[in-house]
């Protein structure tokens, strides 16, 4: 479990690339509406990019670090240098570090496609084995609320005592000792609050009970 900042961000540089509207048209003229075919439009795509997470092979068990982004970053770079001059212009639009995750932001379809497949010869750091993936494969999160009993919080222990409660992806955002415990504001993944409910939001932590809540909804059961 680790302390969470703000996010962190790149922006790779590359050439700016004239762009054509949705219908078309390169200038002057009245561009026709796209067909509503239920994928992203060119245009869109244009506007808003089309993200891809690069991960770590092991993830979420081991994650790529700030310091790592940077690395992911560079190792893009090296790809592109190595391009030849004639041929695909691979352009990201953005880029940026969230949660163990470098987020690409890709121009289009044809240069998310291109960083997919430089995965398997793609080196960032020594050792690394790396991946991309959609944004549908992450995790998501869910804020809660604890409270711990006792001067101190283990969540280690939470591990062995409540069969499978995984608190390694969770992370804490707000920490607070009171009287008789700890109180802490984190995030936990999605399985882990499916763990949660079926223990009632009451996991053992080894001198008593833990109390969790959805963040918004009352904390009960605190002494």
């Amino acid at each position: 479990m680790e302390q969470t900042s703000p996010e962190s961000r790149g922006h790779p540089q590359g050439p700016h690339k004239r762009q054509r509207s949705a219908g078309g048209t390169l200038g002057g003229g009245q561009a026709k509406r796209p067909k509503q075919t239920g994928q992203l439009s060119y245009a869109r795509a244009a506007r808003e990019g089309i993200r891809v997470a690069v991960v770590c092979e092991d993830y979420p068990r081991e994650q790529i670090s700030r310091d790592n982004f940077a690395d992911v970053q560079r190792a893009i770079g090296r790809l592109v240098d190595g391009l030849p001059e004639e041929g695909l212009t691979p352009r990201l639009v953005d880029s940026y570090w969230s949660k163990g995750v470098a987020i690409m932001v890709c121009q289009d379809i044809e240069i998310r496609e291109w960083l997919e497949n430089q995965a398997p010869t793609m080196v960032a750091w020594e050792g690394s084995r790396l991946k991309f993936v959609g944004l549908d494969a992450l995790p998501t999160y869910r804020r809660v609320m604890a409270w711990f009993p006792g001067p101190v919080e283990d969540t280690e222990r939470l591990c062995r005592l409540n069969r499978g409660l995984d608190t390694g992806n969770w992370r804490v955002y707000e920490r607070k000792e009171e009287p008789n415990g700890v109180r802490l504001v984190l995030s936990i993944d999605t399985a882990s609050v499916t763990v949660l409910e079926g223990l009632r939001w009451r996991p053992f932590s080894g001198v008593g009970q833990a109390v969790f809540s959805l963040l918004g909804s009352k904390l009960e059961g605190k002494k």
